[in-house]
């Protein structure tokens, strides 16, 4: 089930909605729209009338289009900044709590690390300044009927400003807490630096959850007011806190294959299957050999494809008996679906998760020799017995 839909490019890069971007979108709107800093009447001549619904609601609307694309800019700034450093960029993504940009791998140099998390927080400042002054020259005109642009100037500047400035809190995974471990990595390992700013941001999440419940944070700064927190607060901060951990894992992860290449963990042994077998036959060999994941090979030994029991379990009865296998692979990517032996085992988890692919062909010395497979379950496996060794 996809839960998410491209709705353009921007340098190339995919820009996409998740279906949760609609429940923040809708409640930013209404947050506007209900703000007490909406309450004011628009003096008219020598009288004055309220603002009516529908106003207050269409300048909320543009408030919170204007607020998500200066979250898309912010999200921009750190992927620009990556793609000059060689990183690619698989997509953005607006969400339930923002964006994120989806990074093939972050740089782990600190140099570079520190320079793409800083950037997003520049930007977000810069948007800031810009609406604030904007909202100092509609303030100089002194007219009236100005007075609902200038406190959407003022809302949009008020907003970046804080973003930026949230952001910049050294807990991970913020883009503080990014700055603060490229800060660590220079005097200690990458995954030691890691631990410590995930360490901080989960003490930082657990406090913002309490401190969420008992005021609410953005009405006080806004108008000095103090309310009963909402549900909002504790909601960013169990997403904070859940990031933090996936980080950490993910960063185990990958720390823990360091020196470890494919040929030491690819399976040479009942990793391929003929392209002119039946679907049965092969369904039989995957019982005897007790493996689910095949690469597809002819006569000649050349890649053809993959098949898994995945594949096999979406045919049905009859089909399964007069189908072969080459009538059942689909194409496949080259480029990133064969890999070589000699590359480093990261490199082949990297490009699992990034495909969504269970499996890899891996390629000998000779171009175009597979001389076996690499799949996320070997993977998955020898990762645990690294773990259990330690």
């Amino acid at each position: 089930m996809r839960t998410s839909i491209q709705v353009g490019r921007i340098i190339g890069i995919p820009i996409r909605l998740h279906f949760t971007f609609l429940f923040i979108f809708f409640g930013i709107i209404y947050g506007f729209a209900t703000l007490p800093a909406t309450e004011y009447r628009i003096p008219l001549g020598l009288g004055g009338i309220e603002m009516d619904t529908f106003f207050r609601y269409f300048l909320s609307s543009i408030a919170a289009i204007l607020f998500f694309f200066t979250l898309l800019l912010h999200e921009l700034s750190h992927s620009y900044v990556a793609m000059k450093f060689g990183t690619k960029i698989h997509g953005i993504t607006l969400f339930f709590f923002g964006g994120v940009a989806m990074m093939e791998d972050i740089p782990k140099s600190p140099e570079k690390e520190w320079r793409i998390a800083i950037a997003g927080p520049l930007m977000s400042i810069a948007l800031g300044g810009l609406f604030l002054l904007a909202y100092s020259g509609i303030r100089m005109l002194n007219l009236a009927v100005y007075r609902p642009v200038e406190i959407l100037v003022f809302t949009l500047g008020f907003l970046n400003v804080a973003l930026a400035f949230f952001n910049l809190i050294p807990a991970f995974p913020m883009d503080g807490g990014r700055v603060f471990r490229a800060f660590l990595a220079k005097r200690m390992p990458f995954l030691k630096a890691t631990k410590r700013a995930v360490l901080i941001g989960k003490i930082f999440a657990v406090v913002m959850a309490i401190g969420g419940f008992i005021v609410d944070p953005f009405t006080f700064f806004l108008t000095g007011e103090i309310v009963t927190g909402n549900i909002w607060f504790p909601l960013l901060a169990t997403f904070l806190y859940i990031a933090a951990t996936e980080e950490e894992n993910a960063t185990t992860t990958f720390a823990s294959l360091e020196g470890i290449k494919v040929k030491h963990v690819m399976r040479t042994e009942n990793a391929s299957a003929r392209e002119d077998m039946s679907i049965m036959e092969l369904a039989n060999k995957m019982l005897d050999d007790k493996s689910v994941e095949y690469a597809v090979v002819d006569e000649g030994g050349e890649l053809k494809g993959f098949i898994t029991f995945e594949d096999i379990k979406k045919l049905s009865a009859e089909q399964r008996h007069r189908l072969k296998v080459s009538e059942v692979i689909s194409s496949f990517d080259r480029m990133s679906e064969v890999i070589s032996q000699e590359e480093e085992a990261a490199e082949a988890l990297k490009r699992l998760v990034s495909t969504k692919k269970k499996v890899l062909a891996v390629e000998g010395e000779e171009r175009g020799n597979i001389v076996g497979i690499i799949t996320k379950r070997d993977l998955a496996m020898f990762i645990e017995m690294l773990k259990g060794r330690g």
